[in-house]
């Protein structure tokens, strides 16, 4: 299927590479993002961004956490 616009074959490339997510979806969730409100597509741009460059495994645990120790391990009431 090709496109008019460069950057919605661009945008579909990209999203169907999802696991789980064929063309057909990555189409659907494309042009859904085309309907909404600018500050809505930003947001979820830069919950992306953020959750790749922030998010990272715990030191002793290596549970996925916001922080170098997670709220688990750093538990001051926890029996370690």
């Amino acid at each position: 299927m090709e496109f008019s616009s460069a950057l919605i074959e661009k945008a579909v490339n990209e999203i169907s590479r999802l696991p789980g997510i064929g063309r057909k979806t990555a189409v659907r969730l494309a042009l859904q993002i085309l309907r909404w409100e600018e500050s809505e597509a930003e947001a979820l741009s830069e919950a992306i961004r953020r959750l790749r460059k922030e998010v990272r495994y715990c030191k002793e645990c290596h549970n996925i956490s916001d922080s170098d120790v997670c709220g688990i391990c750093s538990n001051p009431h926890r029996d370690g």
